[in-house]
């Protein structure tokens, strides 16, 4: 993917980016929380087995990442391939996202339901390519 002009800074502000999925022809974005600090690299998402979002892309694996530029008006879009990461990996990522969302648990070691169940995802992202989009 080559390199484009402020996207990575703008990538690291974003705290909310828009997630789309398509199935039947249909797009389906939803905001999803930010925790990843690199648009070049992998860009995970906590979830759950069941979400409309996991189920749509076991269908077609092609995923959008949008987010706001410096300029009012243009955007980022990141085109990428998604996949479900692994038991480890998403127990792992869990466990993080959880904790950072309840502080208080850091000092009991512990999650409801332990550090993984069978409804918990991970959706893993491999950019592709990417563009920056200005407003007309």
């Amino acid at each position: 993917m080559r390199e484009i002009e402020g996207l990575v800074e703008s990538f690291k502000e974003a705290r909310m980016v828009y997630l789309t999925t398509f199935r039947d022809g249909e797009e389906r974005s939803r905001q999803m929380t930010n925790f990843n600090g690199d648009p070049y690299d992998v860009i995970w998402f906590p979830s759950e087995m069941k979400s409309r979002k996991v189920e749509d892309i076991k269908e077609d694996p092609k995923v959008l990442i949008t987010f706001p530029a410096q300029n009012k008006g243009d955007y980022y879009e990141i085109t990428g391939r998604a996949e479900l990461a692994d038991e480890e990996a998403t127990a792992r990522k869990w466990r993080w996202w959880y904790l950072y969302w309840h502080p208080s648990q850091k000092l009991r070691f512990w999650m409801p339901g332990g550090a993984m169940t069978p409804e918990r995802a991970i959706i893993n992202v491999n950019p592709v390519s990417a563009r920056l989009v200005k407003k007309t």
